[in-house]
């Protein structure tokens, strides 16, 4: 908008111009413009303006411009402010913004202004209309606690002062509260409570209060324990009390390991600090040289913690607990600490670190395994390769020693295995006969191989089930892959065909056994069935609305058969398996990620699935299946997923109590990984003090796997050894075996 000179302005308003005229409000404000800057011709038109327009109009254009660049310091031209004021009653708007503006930044001459008025803000603004009957001395004025303790902590107004006498005067606990909760932040707030006994009503906060504003003789008076700025402590933010504790360090004359770690250590004590509050201690007694009372909070800090924290004891020794102390002091701080991370890490990828057999340098004639198997205790590993010539063996996971290699032409082209303890060994090959591929199978243990009598066109399961060196076949009649059977044997010994399956004349292309041995599920693409070996009872499952797509997958748990195919879809029957309710269904994967291995693992109670994908690699999923049909199936299946080292392999296998996960490589390799291991991620980084008797045993559990990286194994003894110091004790009576348990010798922090 272009200015408008004075003498234009002038003119203009001289015209009957409509009330809502744009032109009209231009040439106002420039003339009020003018005036303020005492401009000698503008202060006559602004007079006969008033006449003609009428004081509101004129107030408010010279009180609200239109334009940028209105009357600058417009509450400072006397002259003008005296001819508005002669000319006509002040209006509530002018009233109202002279309030606003000495509230919001105190003007003298404003004040003066105002006093001269002796009006108070408008009912169209409540707040400014009690702060500013507060400033002219109303003293019966009620006052909102927010409104009365936010005027007393401004110290670089007027307001504040009338506000802080009214404060100490009438005593409103929750303005008093309000004020000091700021005035913590104010060396003026501060100073003005302690002159005046102002604090907070709760005491709690008032002990708090006493030590932010560094009144120790006052704490001291009402909370000489400091039970109450420990429960402040706790009540409070994590940015006020790393405050809080530089208060108390400067205050000196607090006992900071009582206010820190609480009172009573069943529930509010070390365990619950964060770690700047226990790296806070931890200095505070270190400086102190205060050994006593470290060593025992020592072995309740997260174990790289407590580590760190004993290498600071220089000669000192603990009357008792050597053997802890000092294996604290011989770790290694780095190993603890990668050794933690990886666990903690283990979600992400388990490319590292994890156990590595290279069967060429166990026996350089052994190849790659094609299959795999665990012995029934899972301290044996069994494998197959593919060689013409037949070849099984036999590793011990204790030393991943070869202790057997079966090997010879009579076994045929092997491709499968199972071990079924005492160092036998079940191997299904082939044979070529004159017109189709014959099918049979070899037993092998130390005294020699051989061949069972069985020839068949398919053998579509071989498992292992309850009983001495039992198993099952299921293997087809004929070449069209219909008319099955299961075969029961044991060892060496003639097969037995159950005739279970009678006449269902159907193909399957999976089986899989429960985990106690004495269920079987065969699954084909339209027809699920469950065999019940101890009753010797068959049910069809209904298989659902679809038909399994492409190769399957199946696995068995104690309640629940899970079977899944190339379409991606993953099928659930719970038990009782004798239903005829169709089963839950869920789309999980995609085909190029499609798994090449399902089972069930007892020790983490889940299901798991290997994958391979030509982009991702190999991946280990743990899958949220409910164990009874009432809980809803979750929409992905799948809760986590785990890199592994290969990015390509042949066979998975899971062992017995499902603690070891084996892979074999195409590379003569099989890699073994402890899958006990994932039970400590949620704790392992952690406060020891926090760990029960659950934690104990699954560190335990992971010790006695067999598939334990060698790493990780110092350091988890390490853990072991301050959890068995902690339990000591414990005779296990009481509280439930995951309940956190505190040893009879534990100190209470204060006590």
């Amino acid at each position: 908008m272009t200015a408008m000179r004075p003498w234009t302005a002038a003119l203009l308003l001289r015209l009957p111009l409509a009330q809502g005229s744009r032109l009209r409000r231009q040439a106002l404000e420039t003339v009020l413009r003018a005036a303020n800057a005492d401009v000698p011709a503008a202060t006559p038109t602004v007079a006969r303006a008033l006449g003609r327009l009428g004081p509101e109009a004129v107030w408010r254009a010279w009180l609200d411009p239109s334009v940028s660049g209105g009357p600058p310091g417009r509450w400072t031209s006397p002259d003008l402010l005296e001819l508005l004021e002669r000319t006509a009653p002040v209006p509530d708007l002018a009233v109202d913004a002279a309030w606003r503006d000495w509230l919001a930044e105190h003007d003298a001459s404003l004040w003066s202004l105002l006093e001269r008025w002796g009006r108070a803000a408008s009912d169209s603004d409540p707040e400014a209309r009690v702060l500013s009957r507060l400033a002219l001395g109303n003293d019966r004025v009620p006052v909102e606690p927010h409104l009365l303790a936010g005027a007393a902590a401004r110290f670089d107004h007027p307001l504040g002062e009338r506000a802080r006498a009214r404060l100490s005067a009438c005593r409103d606990a929750e303005a008093v509260d309000r004020f000091c909760a700021a005035a913590v932040d104010s060396p003026d707030a501060i100073a003005f409570c302690a002159a005046h006994h102002l604090a907070p009503s709760d005491e709690v906060r008032r002990a708090v209060f006493f030590v932010r504003t560094g009144q120790l003789e006052q704490h001291g008076a009402l909370d000489p324990d400091g039970e109450l700025l420990a429960l402040g402590y706790r009540s409070v933010s994590a940015d006020e009390r790393s405050l809080l504790r530089e208060a108390m360090t400067a205050l000196g004359g607090i006992d900071t390991l009582r206010v820190l770690a609480g009172q009573r250590p069943e529930h509010d004590d070390f365990t619950s600090l964060t770690e700047p509050e226990r790296a806070y201690l931890v200095r505070r007694l270190t400086d102190r040289r205060d050994w006593d009372r470290l060593w025992p909070l020592t072995v309740l800090m997260p174990l790289a913690e407590a580590v760190d924290a004993v290498r600071a004891f220089g000669d000192w020794r603990p009357s008792d607990d050597r053997l802890v102390f000092e294996a604290l002091r011989a770790a290694d701080p780095r190993a603890v600490r990668a050794c933690v991370t990886a666990l903690c890490a283990a979600p992400a990828s388990w490319r590292t670190p994890h156990t590595r057999i290279r069967l060429g340098e166990l026996d350089a004639r052994a190849p790659s395994a094609f299959d795999l198997d665990f012995s029934p205790d899972g301290m044996q590993i069994a494998f197959s390769g593919p060689s013409v010539h037949g070849f099984a063996g036999i590793i011990e996971l204790g030393d991943t020693t070869l202790t057997r290699l079966y090997s010879g032409g009579r076994m045929g082209m092997v491709l499968g295995i199972t071990h079924l303890g005492s160092e036998s060994v079940l191997v299904k090959n082939e044979k070529f006969g004159s017109s189709f591929v014959r099918w049979g199978i070899h037993y092998a243990d130390p005294t020699g191989v051989r061949a069972l009598d069985l020839e068949t066109a398919t053998i579509r399961g071989l498992h292992r089930i309850a009983g001495d060196r039992a198993f099952a076949v299921v293997s087809a009649r004929d070449h069209g892959n219909e008319g099955f059977t299961v075969l029961l044997g044991a060892g060496d010994g003639p097969l037995l065909d159950t005739g279970l399956l009678g006449d269902l004349r159907r193909e399957f292309l999976r089986t899989t056994v429960d985990p106690a041995g004495r269920v079987i599920g065969l699954c084909g693409k339209d027809t699920t069935v469950v065999a019940d070996l101890t009753r010797s009872v068959v049910n069809v499952l209904d298989n659902g609305p679809r038909p399994a797509v492409g190769s399957l997958h199946a696995a068995l748990s104690p309640s629940v058969l899970l079977r899944g195919d190339s379409a991606g879809n993953a099928h659930v029957w719970h038990e009782p398996l004798t239903t005829t309710r169709p089963p839950l269904s869920r789309l999980v994967w995609s085909r190029p990620s499609f798994p090449v291995h399902l089972t069930w693992s007892a020790a983490l109670n889940r299901f798991l699935a290997i994958s391979m994908d030509a982009d991702d690699g190999s991946e280990l999923w743990l899958l949220d299946v409910p164990a009874t049909r009432d809980i809803p199936l979750p929409d992905d299946l799948v809760s986590e997923r785990i890199a592994l080292a290969h990015s390509d392999y042949r066979r998975a296998q899971v062992s017995p109590k499902g603690d070891v996960l084996a892979i074999g490589g195409p590379d003569h390799t099989i890699d073994l990984y402890a899958l006990t291991a994932l039970t400590l991620r949620p704790v392992i980084a952690g406060s020891i003090g926090l760990m029960g008797r659950k934690e104990l045993a699954n560190v335990v559990a992971v010790l006695e796997n067999p598939a334990l990286d060698a790493g990780w194994r110092p350091t988890l003894e390490l853990l072991r050894a301050c959890l068995e110091h902690r339990f000591r004790h414990d005779i296990g009576i009481g509280p439930p075996a995951d309940a956190m348990v505190t040893a009879d010798d534990d100190i209470e922090l204060g006590g």
